[in-house]
């Protein structure tokens, strides 16, 4: 009995400090918002609206948190993790849904009081690079990479390493890498299908970089879907480059000058499709009455373009959460052999696309 109260008189000198101690996520559980939603308000930055502040400030005043202190001052436990993204020098300029990517996952990273190093990657292991001296000194608890490459040796080398990982924005079908990441692959093959419902038969493919695994997985999606509807794949018809403005123009103008029994054209981002949408305009002619267009990632100008993009929407899922969530859980739990998650995708239709007869 003594030792009881003992105890109890404890936890009541010390319950207001340990009330001053609830956690960003203990937080964020109670007003029912995202971790990097609460860091967010404590630190006014970012969009929120103001019903959602209030509901985070509500929360903090009632349970007596400090703002400023963070996850890792209060648990004292801090990981630097490692992002490894293409080394193109354009990489970030013309792909701005991947540049949205990284800063959300930054955020969500920093939330919960752990570092991120951000470093490139060839897709080659170079003995002299930054990359290579993170994993062989272990410099780094755990790696994200973000458009791995389709012949990726820094994916082997992390394994090993025995360093904890996640692909994610392309992944490799015929090797078990630890993935979280959209299902790139449905997206496209449910794109060529529903261009080839409203009629479409002879349909462009303007494509991403040739070796990153998330345009070869919306490829692959595109000739399966070629196959399965019995319509012809012709080299003339596809163009490779980079997810940029430049590419889609150029691309759509060198195809309709070339083949003008085009009819549609599936892009593999949305920036792409924009690209194209002006070549198309320049070369007199309108969509949707002459040529239909699909995009990819559901950027939020699309349906602000004139006509509205129909898009592949990634799911409106936080997938950094989930990323950043299952990556410690690696770190910490060497009893998970293998992560595998595909995240949905939908076809958003929009006035960019119409039905034709043959």
């Amino acid at each position: 009995m003594r030792i009881f109260f003992r105890i109890n008189n404890l936890f009541l000198r010390e319950g207001k400090r340990k009330i001053a101690m609830l956690k960003l996520k203990d937080i964020a559980e109670i007003a029912n918002v995202s971790v990097t939603t609460v860091s967010r308000v404590l630190n006014n930055k970012g969009n929120f609206s103001e019903e959602t502040k209030q509901r985070v400030l509500d929360v903090v005043k009632e349970y007596l948190y400090t703002p400023g202190t963070t996850l890792q001052k209060m648990s004292n436990i801090s990981y630097t993790i490692g992002v490894f993204i293409p080394n193109q020098n354009d990489f970030i300029d013309d792909d701005p849904s991947s540049s949205v990517d990284l800063n959300n996952l930054k955020e969500e990273l920093e939330s919960l009081g752990h570092k991120l190093v951000l470093t490139t990657n060839t897709g080659e292991i170079d003995r002299s690079s930054m990359s290579y001296k993170m994993i062989q000194d272990k410099m780094i608890d755990a790696a994200i990479i973000f458009a791995p490459f389709t012949n990726d040796e820094l994916v082997d080398e992390l394994i090993n390493h025995h360093i904890p990982y996640f692909v994610t924005n392309g992944r490799n079908m015929e090797k078990d890498w630890n993935y979280i990441d959209y299902n790139n692959y449905s997206g496209a093959t449910n794109a060529i299908q529903y261009l080839y419902s409203l009629g479409h038969r002879n349909i462009g493919i303007i494509a991403g970089p040739a070796d990153h695994l998330v345009n070869m997985n919306r490829m692959q999606g595109c000739i399966d879907a070629f196959n399965n509807l019995n319509l012809q794949i012709l080299d003339e018809r596809i163009s490779y480059g980079s997810f940029s403005l430049t590419h889609g123009y150029e691309a759509a103008k060198a195809m309709l000058s070339g083949n003008s029994k085009i009819t549609a054209f599936f892009c593999f981002d949305d920036i792409i499709a924009f690209g194209a949408m002006k070549a198309i305009f320049e070369s007199n002619l309108k969509i949707p009455d002459d040529i239909s267009i699909v995009g990819f990632d559901d950027l939020k100008l699309s349906e602000f373009m004139i006509p509205p993009l129909t898009t592949v929407r990634r799911f409106k899922y936080d997938i950094n959460q989930l990323i950043v969530k299952l990556l410690i859980d690696l770190i910490g739990n060497k009893y998970i052999e293998k992560v595998h998650i595909s995240l949905k995708t939908e076809l958003i239709e929009r006035s960019s696309c119409k039905k034709i007869t043959s």
